[in-house]
């Protein structure tokens, strides 16, 4: 994993020089051997954007040599399934699929997930989300908003649950949401939809709770919030609550530098309530990279408002994350962060902000440099197809952990498992993690000629919804 030209970046993911010889030595270990054979299996589906599932008949399983060479490839059935039988109890191994329905510029895109030392269990489905909304039925819709209990006042009016927002416009006593697109899930349903309208002097927050939006055109935010209270171990956190019913991120709110309230609400759906803090740096020094920020939060899921909650955020500098991304060689350690138990590292490389490639990483918070150079995808795709078209790529590195998880392997055992709806349970009920991105444009990359100062000034001035954005990418990427 390490920071170069983005010409040369691409070359060695994409046309590994490792091979498929035969296993080389390492300190990454791939399992010890056995006399029984065991059977590591995973259903692989496309899911878009509405939850529709398709089976990834495409989907393939790089079996990797210690140095990450490919040792086999294994391609699935026309129902998505992939099978590897060992006596091997682990397996460093990728999951590739090729989106042959979703080209950018021409391109299949390329996504690829590695997995260092996987049990060999059955995985269960692994998801690509496409977020594609060719096949969903999608309508926009106009829904005015009342507020009774604040007619005399302006407040500031979101909406959870749509595909875009559209159009907000405050008035005295209402909001108006025109042009919000919402599509029909996988069972032809209207997804639920919740506006949240918030006021100051006093402050309050009334939302409304919307199962069929296409019902109707005026409602009242007949929800009051409460107030959830929430400490930090640093003065400067910012604090966001969302409301999640029927399994939905629903009614999100945050609090920036520990100005202002939070609120959940309280209705007979709710599944839990997740509760973050979090700071959000932006780092403006890096030479050659246009955008980097560190991202550290601490969360709680609980069905209980009438408490504090108490959240320490992990304390780590980015310089800890950089320095594993620009490494060529040589070891890692992040264990002096407390309750990490793994670590993701990824690369997206994109055309006009649609995804290229895009490369995950699972990895355990101490070892070795993996040798990714070494992962040869010339089966998939010849060499320089997306060198030519890539015009940003961005990589990332964090340290994430769960109270209830005890290490890397117990993270991978479990994994399968993990779901929105399982998150209450005691073991994914508490999360940390810290998390650090930096992007390369094209010209920079090729040119090496310094930093876009333009673009950073501006992201400094939209850092909070650059920040909220950073938090819906984050729980995104774990499928959440």
């Amino acid at each position: 994993m390490y920071c170069k030209p983005l010409s040369l970046l691409l070359a060695s993911l994409l046309v590994g020089c490792g091979g498929g010889g035969g296993e080389s030595s390492s300190n990454s270990s791939n399992g010890s051997n056995s006399t029984t054979m065991q059977t590591l299996s995973i259903m692989a589906k496309y899911k878009d954007g509405c939850g529709n599932e398709t089976p990834a008949s495409d989907a393939a399983l790089l079996i990797h040599n210690s140095d990450y060479s490919n040792k086999e490839i294994i391609y699935a059935d026309t129902n998505g399934k992939l099978t590897y039988t060992t006596t091997k109890a682990n397996q460093t191994l990728s999951i590739i699929m090729r989106g042959d329905d979703d080209k950018v510029n021409g391109i299949n895109p390329i996504y690829l997930t590695t997995y260092i030392d996987q049990p060999i269990v059955d995985m269960g489905s692994f998801y690509q989300n496409t977020k594609s909304i060719v096949d969903c039925q999608c309508q926009s819709f106009d829904v005015k908003v009342n507020v009774p209990n604040r007619i005399n006042d302006i407040g500031r009016g979101r909406v959870s649950g749509a595909e875009s927002t559209g159009n907000i416009n405050n008035n005295l006593g209402y909001t108006n949401f025109t042009d919000a697109l919402v599509c029909k899930d996988s069972t032809g349903s209207w997804p639920l939809i919740s506006t949240l309208i918030d006021y100051n002097s006093p402050e309050q927050a009334f939302a409304a709770v919307i199962p069929d939006i296409s019902a109707i055109t005026e409602t009242n935010a007949d929800l009051e919030s409460t107030v959830v209270n929430i400490n930090s171990n640093d003065n400067e956190a910012n604090k966001q609550v969302s409301t999640v019913i029927d399994g939905k991120y629903l009614l999100i709110n945050s609090a920036y530098n520990s100005f202002g309230d939070v609120y959940g609400f309280v209705t007979d759906s709710i599944d839990f309530y997740s509760v973050a803090a979090y700071k959000f740096e932006a780092i403006y020094d890096i030479p050659d990279v246009e955008d980097a920020f560190l991202w550290n939060i601490a969360t709680e899921n609980s069905t209980n408002l009438n408490k504090t909650f108490d959240l320490t955020l992990p304390e780590m500098d980015y310089i800890s994350l950089f320095n594993i991304l620009v490494s060529e060689s040589g070891q890692y350690d992040l264990s002096y962060v407390n309750n990490m138990d793994y670590v993701t590292v990824g690369i997206d490389a994109t055309y006009e902000n649609e995804a290229l490639l895009s490369w995950m990483l699972y990895a355990p918070v101490s070892g070795e440099v993996p040798k990714i150079e070494n992962i040869d995808l010339s089966a998939f795709i010849s060499e320089g197809t997306l060198e030519t078209s890539v015009d940003n790529i961005t990589m990332y590195i964090d340290a994430q952990g769960y109270d209830g998880i005890d290490g890397y392997q117990d993270f991978m055992i479990n994994k399968p498992e993990q779901s929105v709806e399982n998150n209450i349970l005691d073991k994914w009920s508490k999360f940390d993690a810290v998390y650090f991105e930096m992007t390369i444009s094209n010209s920079e990359a090729t040119n090496y000629s310094g930093q876009s100062q333009s673009s950073k000034v501006l992201k400094k001035q939209n850092e909070n919804e650059v920040a909220r954005n950073v938090l819906d990418k984050f729980f995104a990427k774990k499928n959440l």
